[in-house]
């Protein structure tokens, strides 16, 4: 094994994680733990406000039966509650399909999905007969591409440009 060391405590490290933004910072777990404990002491200074356990984005559909085979052919996995309400999985992403009940007053949603290859997800979502737009490059740092499902929900992605 290469000798890594972290880039802040500067002690070599057999385990570790990197940044999203910069791979080649590398931080061991201790200095993640500090780093996180200072987080939460700068939430409870501006405003108290308590750590999430997790969230889930909602898309509303028209039709539940087909968002759950579009969204497996997208490679998620799908458990139905009933007719009206299903779940796509993906990792610890889970997007609720919750049937519409005014399709006459339909409302679309957005997610923006943080993914190491941008042009990875796109290939593969395109070989599953998708329409992608991008991956592109853009100004802020990311490479970032989109995808509209069926009932006009955006999954925005992106990564680290190339």
């Amino acid at each position: 094994m290469a000798d890594v060391k972290c880039s802040c405590c500067e002690e070599a490290v057999d385990r570790w994680v990197t940044l999203w933004s910069h791979k080649d910072v590398i931080i061991c777990y201790g200095c993640l733990d500090y780093l996180n404990s200072r987080r939460e002491k700068q939430i409870a200074i501006h405003g108290g406000l308590k750590p999430l356990a997790g969230y889930d984005p909602v898309f509303s559909v028209l039709d539940v039966e087909r968002a759950v085979d579009h969204y497996q052919r997208l490679g998620f996995t799908t458990e139905c509650h009933d007719e009206t309400y299903a779940f796509a999985h993906w990792g610890n992403l889970v997007i609720h399909l919750a049937r519409d009940d005014r399709p006459e007053a339909h409302m679309t949603s957005t997610i923006f999905i943080h993914v190491d290859d941008a042009d990875e997800l796109a290939g593969d979502w395109r070989k599953a007969g998708m329409e992608i737009v991008g991956p592109e490059n853009q100004d802020y740092g990311k490479r970032e591409g989109s995808h509209v499902d069926p009932d006009g929900n955006l999954i925005r992605f992106g990564g680290p440009p190339r």
